[in-house]
């Protein structure tokens, strides 16, 4: 791709912000909540930007434009999707989950459901995030290589070693300050500048010439049929409602109103953003563009619509898109390693997540005692870096990483749904209930996935509609049925009041 070097200095000039921004943010993290969830006190704008940032990214952005290159609005599904998933965890969850003072979701299902339940969910957690962050990373290797003429192996260990530095030295401070550049570049970028150069664009003709231009297949929203379209809502919206990446931003919100309010605006803003992509994705076509790779439909849509200068600011909105979930995922994926398993297996720390508390001594300390902060800060440094590295080699050496992203949403939409819905939604809960729909629903998401493969039926296999819906559909009755027949119940650990969200969590206290 031939790329103006005003438009080169402006993508540099991005990068080193990024690792500016990295190193600024160090002074930020003193405590373990400050590295993992900027010390619970983002504000509404600042929150808002974060959450926003991580939802629209690559599969959005370049995502996006392939599909509105390829099928037309119907591709709206995806950055829909992904919307709507913040929506209804905006309007279920969101409050009661800033009320927590949790680090991840599986400290939830241990809280309801029991120590094995927890470790499951984290085996299934840092899949599922490993296989995102490596898309992120082969996605802006990608970017990057056609920009600066460079072998793509070394433009993903470049770009994802910038993630990787700024997420090791500031935790979610480094996350949330860079989102926040991300989210105006990205606004700006894909929401202004698409819409103005192409509406504009003398080949296109404002929007009466764009629709006349493309076939009628491309402007209609369910071309992907039900089942299409169903795939879509299936694979993003149960995940986005339990993900770890998700949750963890909830938990930077300075209060439950923030939290409540700033999720579902950020799902309303997935929606419209999509349609920014999408549209590239049509004018590329409405020009008579053949592109032997649909894949370079945004980079093609950019290099022919957008003038100098502007088209730099929109080439590193694509690479903000892929780093805001990197960084997201990546600090998300070593949160998991840390409060689920090192802590809690290797330190025997059954409850890490009270603010300021030593988790050496076991007694309470102030935010900025230096001693035990620096600490733990470090430990999660390390663990965020080796976990970055990782990453980062998977991501040269994995081709196929989109069926191992499948595969993991399969398992935590599928399984894993279910009962974390059922300890917000209920009076009371069955621990016997929540153990038996992970482990008999995982069971029916992997036998339906084997059984697609091994017959070739693509519905059925990884990536298909019936593993997760048969994993839900199975897991509502074994839940429903148990918890119906279990006496030994308890108080769901999730319900706390506005005036005690400082205080410990006790444990489920029994009902007969």
């Amino acid at each position: 791709m031939d790329v103006h070097p005003v438009d080169l200095a402006i993508i540099a000039a991005y990068f080193v912000a990024m690792i500016g921004i990295g190193i600024y943010s160090v002074r930020m993290a003193r405590s373990r909540e400050d590295y993992l969830v900027a010390g619970r006190r983002l504000k509404l704008p600042l929150y808002f930007g974060c959450i926003a940032a991580l939802a629209v990214g690559g599969a959005v952005t370049v995502g996006g434009t392939q599909k509105g290159y390829e099928t037309g609005v119907a591709g709206l599904w995806v950055g829909g999707s992904l919307g709507m998933g913040l929506v209804v965890l905006g309007m279920l969850v969101s409050s009661k989950l800033n009320r927590l003072r949790a680090l991840s979701i599986n400290e939830v299902i241990e809280r309801n459901y029991g120590t094995t339940a927890r470790v499951f969910g984290a085996l299934l957690t840092i899949i599922y995030t490993v296989a995102l962050t490596v898309v992120q990373v082969v996605a802006m290797g990608s970017i990057a290589a056609g920009l600066f003429d460079m072998d793509k192996t070394w433009a993903m260990v470049m770009s994802g070693a910038v993630v990787v530095f700024y997420t090791f030295l500031g935790g979610m401070w480094s996350v949330t300050l860079t989102d926040l550049v991300q989210f105006i570049i990205k606004t700006l970028g894909v929401m202004v500048l698409v819409p103005v150069f192409v509406l504009t664009d003398d080949r296109i003709g404002g929007w009466d010439g764009l629709w006349s231009a493309v076939p009628e297949s491309h402007t209609d929203f369910f071309a992907y049929g039900f089942d299409g379209s169903l795939y879509w809502v299936l694979l993003y919206v149960p995940g986005l409602v339990i993900g770890q990446d998700v949750w963890q931003r909830v938990f930077t919100a300075k209060d439950s109103t923030t939290a409540r309010t700033g999720t579902i605006a950020a799902g309303l803003y997935s929606m419209l953003y999509a349609f920014g992509g999408v549209m590239l994705g049509l004018a590329v076509l409405a020009v008579g563009i053949q592109l032997d790779d649909p894949a370079l439909a945004f980079e093609t849509g950019v290099a022919e619509f957008v003038p100098t200068g502007a088209a730099g600011l929109l080439l590193a909105a694509a690479l903000a898109a892929s780093m805001s979930v990197a960084s997201g995922t990546i600090l998300a994926c070593s949160t998991v390693v840390y409060n689920d398993l090192y802590l809690r297996f290797v330190r025997g720390v059954r409850d890490a997540e009270l603010e300021g508390e030593d988790i050496t001594l076991g007694v309470r300390v102030e935010d900025d005692a230096p001693v035990a902060g620096t600490r733990e800060v470090w430990v999660n440094r390390c663990i965020a870096l080796v976990i970055g590295v990782l990453i980062v080699g998977l991501s040269v050496m994995i081709d196929d990483i989109f069926k191992a992203l499948d595969l993991a949403y399969g398992f935590l939409s599928g399984a894993v749904f279910i009962p974390v819905i059922a300890s917000f939604l209920l009076q009371r809960v069955s621990p016997r209930a929540g153990l038996v729909t992970l482990g008999v629903s995982a069971l029916v998401v992997a036998g339906t996935m084997a059984y697609g493969e091994s017959t070739g039926q693509a519905e059925y296999a990884i990536g298909g509609n019936w593993p997760i819906t048969f994993g839900i559909g199975v897991g509502f009755v074994v839940y429903t049925l148990i918890h119906l027949t279990d006496r030994h119940k308890v108080v769901p650990n999730t319900r706390i009041e506005d005036g005690a969200a400082d205080l410990p969590a006790a444990d489920p206290a029994p009902v007969r």
